[in-house]
């Protein structure tokens, strides 16, 4: 159930700031907003941050009653599906309880909370899905999602989950994603195995930051999917890479997902319907390939 409170003021803490997400949210240009950056670990390059251990509910509770933020923008998260599956206590303590002493403390600060979740949490037999469809995740990362998203939706303070799906883009010093791992690839000659038979809608990270921020703005609860807008399986997606990008396709095989045995099973048609967000926000989305275009100017030079 979709909550209606009033829009608050402008200072947004970021939690996980120096991940690939997190990154995004600091880098944007100037949205009207004062971003405080959190870290786990000092990272140099992200000046101004503070620490912050999710797992610990005295330093969560500490830091966001002393920043005083309107709004906590959750970006952190274990983002290994197989190291998840391997270490299930340690990526609840970082989503569920992390999440759950998060809202503890946006509750006592009187501060709005945005969390990341995933198309993860549904198993992949019917999708794509809107955000009112069945969920049934099949891992530990996509159930674990699905805890936090209980814990943020039943909290006081205004609380908004945001599901998204296969983040990609560059950035110098980011680390590799799908698409840029692909790209790399086949740019230095190597050949890689590609599934046919996961599919989804690849999701452009600034695309998705500059929503987070923005929905900072509004007064919004509930939740709402945010990805991209074509509709690919991974095969797809790199088919589109060496035609955007003019790399050798050959080097590529076509694999199904269970040929590959991988520790985590993975949803297989678990895109994301995203008809609420453009009723409500009607963001402007460019496509998979104009983003490539771009991608492949910025990794050249």
């Amino acid at each position: 159930m979709e909550k209606n409170v009033k829009a608050k003021a402008n200072k947004v803490l970021i939690v996980g700031a120096s991940g690939f997400l997190g990154r995004a949210l600091m880098r944007l240009p100037d949205v009207g907003l004062e971003r405080v950056p959190t870290v786990r670990h000092a990272i140099p390059d992200l000046r101004g941050s503070l620490r912050l251990d999710l797992t610990n509910s005295e330093e969560v509770m500490a830091v966001v009653g002393r920043s005083k933020p309107a709004w906590v923008v959750n970006a952190a998260a274990e983002t290994s599906v197989d190291r998840c599956e391997a270490d299930p206590s340690r990526t609840r303590r970082v989503h569920v309880d992390g999440t759950t002493n998060l809202v503890r403390a946006c509750e006592e600060a009187g501060a709005g909370l945005i969390t990341i979740s995933t198309n993860y949490v549904f198993d992949g037999e019917a999708g794509p899905y809107d955000e009112g469809d069945e969920t049934n995740p099949l891992n530990v990362y996509g159930q674990t999602k699905l805890e936090a998203e209980s814990v943020v939706l039943q909290a006081s303070c205004q609380g908004v989950v945001v599901r998204a799906a296969v983040l990609y883009g560059y950035h110098q010093g980011s680390r590799p994603n799908f698409v840029t791992w692909s790209y790399s690839s086949l740019r230095d000659g190597k050949p890689i195995r590609v599934v046919t038979d996961e599919c989804t809608n690849p999701t452009h990270v600034d695309e998705l930051a500059r929503f987070l921020l923005g929905l900072c703005h509004s007064d919004f609860a509930g939740t709402i999917h945010f990805a991209g807008l074509d509709y690919l399986s991974r095969y797809q997606m790199v088919e589109r890479i060496c035609d955007v990008c003019r790399l050798d396709f050959s080097l590529v095989t076509p694999v199904v997902s269970a040929a590959l045995g991988q520790f985590a099973r993975r949803p297989l048609q678990a895109g994301l319907r995203i008809d609420k967000l453009n009723t409500m926000f009607a963001p402007k989305l460019r496509s998979f390939e104009d983003h490539l275009r771009d991608l492949s100017e910025k990794m050249q030079s």
